[in-house]
């Protein structure tokens, strides 16, 4: 059976000790590293590396780098187009921003609420890019229209 993270966190939080409660629930604490994740989301997802690189607009010596563990720190934007390129919604894209260790997406900022927005929406990058071009606010990639 697979506990949430909202689940965990409770139990963690009505924990007596931190070792029982690492003992007991050592199946679902997890501490991937970014290759691992990527490799994951490929199997998840059903994705060739190909399609990924096509989906996020990125180099793909870059993203192949990332999934050999050459890179292990892509950038925030590198990240988020990652995300795109998975195809991602909103509650992935955070789980991959975190074990990136990248920013959280901020529903204040008005850069992040139409990248939320597009993720949510099931919006490729290209749309995101419009989007966000057409309100003047920096691109994911370099996109002009």
């Amino acid at each position: 059976m697979e506990i949430s993270t909202n689940g965990l966190a409770e139990i963690l939080k009505n924990a007596k000790d931190i070792n029982s409660f690492l003992q007991e629930n050592e199946a679902y604490i997890t501490n991937p590293t970014l290759q691992e994740y990527l490799t994951e989301l490929l199997l998840l997802k059903g994705l060739k590396r190909q399609d990924v690189i096509k989906n996020a607009q990125l180099d793909s010596n870059y993203i192949n780098q990332l999934f050999s563990g050459i890179k292990t720190k892509p950038g925030r934007n590198q990240t988020l187009s990652l995300a795109f390129g998975f195809g991602l919604n909103n509650e992935e894209t955070a789980r991959l921003l975190k074990i990136a260790k990248v920013g959280a997406l901020y529903p204040k900022n008005k850069r992040d609420a139409v990248i939320i927005h597009s993720l949510e929406k099931g919006n490729s990058i290209t749309q995101t890019n419009e989007t966000l071009n057409s309100l003047e606010i920096e691109t994911l990639t370099n996109y002009r229209k």
